[in-house]
């Protein structure tokens, strides 16, 4: 009983059960002990969750469009010759006789487009090609036939198309270059790709043409098809990426720790949800907290004047009482952002009570040499 005592009123201790150096040991061992000073600590401001909180917070995180690149206004460069393309050329003349053979004789040639844009012809001689459609290229033809046939005619056929190629990488089921058959579409090349391996809300998409780029969700895509479900051209490069938003919730939940978005807006009640919901044998359900640095602009319409230390962002906790019918209606809108602390603080009543059982336990520890040393019947 003594040796229990003993190590009881020692926290060093080595007979106790350990993972490592108790505090302690981490204090008395530090070369220089630079303590929390309370003049540091920072300020924040205690806002609570009411419909006009969530609603100047919901106005203010609406979405917002960006913008779409003027390089990717406007139809694409399907249908247009490239470098590294082989045509296939039919001539024919009107002549008996003729340089390509003669009436109703077609004289037949595939060329490939030089690295230059370029293709050379008998008698039509060298002329560009790169960005013009078949029938363009046709004409080029005729016209360079002139006074060197008679009524020439020419007939363009893209064999080979190896320019209007979109690359396709990242995060779908295959990647690598897809050929273009068509107008095809963001949408389009990506399920031609396979589709994408994550949900929508959680892919980015970023396109690539040139020197120009746009980047948005891939749920911003099939939201708003009419900006950004953009023609695609010869040349493009499609990245696909994962970019999971996550919160962290903390205290009396159900399930603490770090928590992934299950969709995009996350309100209140989703992050809840997320979490499990509060723990019923814990939980304070006034004390629920939401910490986050806001801009000085939301925290103005809040009404919270900007401290000194203040220059962007100002450190706001969010209060939400759920014992309060009206915050069912609240939480259901207040937008959570990615980065978000949530926090339930325990009930009183429950910190009383994991008191009184921490006491029991160890009255019962204390209890049982009492019992091993007591008097039993020795056979006499």
């Amino acid at each position: 009983m003594a040796t229990f005592a003993l190590c009881l009123a020692m926290p060093g201790c080595e007979l106790l059960p350990s993972d490592g150096p108790s505090a302690n040991n981490v204090v008395g061992n530090a070369a220089v002990n630079k303590k929390a000073d309370p003049k540091a600590v920072m300020r924040f401001a205690l806002v609570g969750i009411d419909a006009r909180v969530t609603q100047d917070a919901e106005q203010f995180y609406q979405p917002v469009p960006p913008p779409v690149p003027r390089e990717f206004e406007g139809q694409g460069s399907f249908g247009r010759v490239g470098v590294g393309d082989v045509l296939k050329v039919t001539i024919w003349e009107a002549a008996e006789t003729g340089v390509f053979g003669g009436r109703g004789k077609g004289a037949e040639m595939a060329v490939r487009v030089e690295s230059n844009g370029t293709i050379g012809l008998p008698y039509a001689g060298r002329f560009r090609v790169a960005g013009k459609s078949p029938s363009q290229i046709e004409d080029d033809i005729v016209a360079g036939l002139k006074d060197k046939a008679v009524q020439p005619q020419a007939t363009v056929i893209v064999a080979d198309n190896v320019s209007s190629i979109v690359s396709v990488q990242g995060d779908v089921a295959k990647s690598g270059p897809q050929p273009m058959a068509k107008n095809e579409r963001v949408l389009d090349m990506i399920a031609m790709a396979g589709g994408a391996k994550y949900p929508p809300f959680e892919t980015m998409v970023r396109l690539t043409r040139r020197r120009s780029t746009m980047a948005v969700s891939l749920q911003d895509v099939i939201d708003r098809p009419e900006n950004y479900n953009v023609p695609l051209a010869a040349g493009d490069a499609l990245l696909l990426t994962r970019a999971q938003q996550k919160f962290l919730a903390f205290g009396a939940i159900a399930k603490p720790g770090e928590q992934i978005f299950s969709k995009t807006p996350l309100n209140l009640s989703d992050a809840l949800g997320v979490a499990f919901g509060l723990d019923a044998q814990r939980s304070d359900a006034m004390a629920v907290y939401l910490f986050r640095r806001e801009p000085i602009d939301l925290a103005a319409r809040y009404g919270v004047p900007p401290l000194p230390e203040d220059q962007v962002t100002v450190p706001i906790v969010y209060q939400l009482n759920l014992r309060d019918p009206k915050s069912f209606f609240a939480m259901n809108r207040f937008p959570v952002r990615p980065g978000d602390i949530l926090y339930v603080s325990t009930a009183p009543l429950a910190e009383a009570a994991r008191f009184f059982q921490i006491l029991s336990g160890a009255t019962a520890t204390v209890a049982i040499p009492r019992t091993l040393g007591g008097n039993y019947p020795t056979g006499q």
